[in-house]
């Protein structure tokens, strides 16, 4: 079965900003745990779900990730001619979508970034 996109989620418009450096740790455990029920809700699953194997059956992992990434940080690279740049960058959450494969199972996060 091709894998298919899920998302962006419904529950995930409209929330606050959210800068881990300054957050108390309740508020950004929650904020994971928000989008792991969104997640749940559209039947989305973890790898290795259907043979029972799960790796992160919450995406405990990936989900504090993002999070971290919702928070405006620098990231480098090169420009086409190798010279080196850095721009400020943060995950727009709302824009998340998931690509699942034909057992729900997420392969990849997908979303933009400002």
């Amino acid at each position: 079965m091709p894998k298919r996109m899920i998302g962006p989620f419904t529950g995930l418009s409209g929330l606050s900003a959210i800068d881990v450096n300054t957050a108390d740790d309740l508020d950004i455990l929650e904020r994971c745990d928000l989008i792991n029920g969104v997640l749940a809700e559209a039947g989305c699953n973890c790898n290795g779900h259907a043979a029972g194997h799960q790796r992160d059956e919450h995406w405990g992992g990936d989900l504090s990730e993002l999070v971290c990434r919702c928070t405006a940080h620098e990231i480098s690279g090169v420009d086409d001619n190798g010279t080196p740049i850095s721009e400020t960058v943060s995950i727009k959450i709302e824009t998340l979508r998931v690509e699942v494969d034909g057992n729900n199972e997420i392969c990849a996060w997908v979303y933009e970034e400002s």
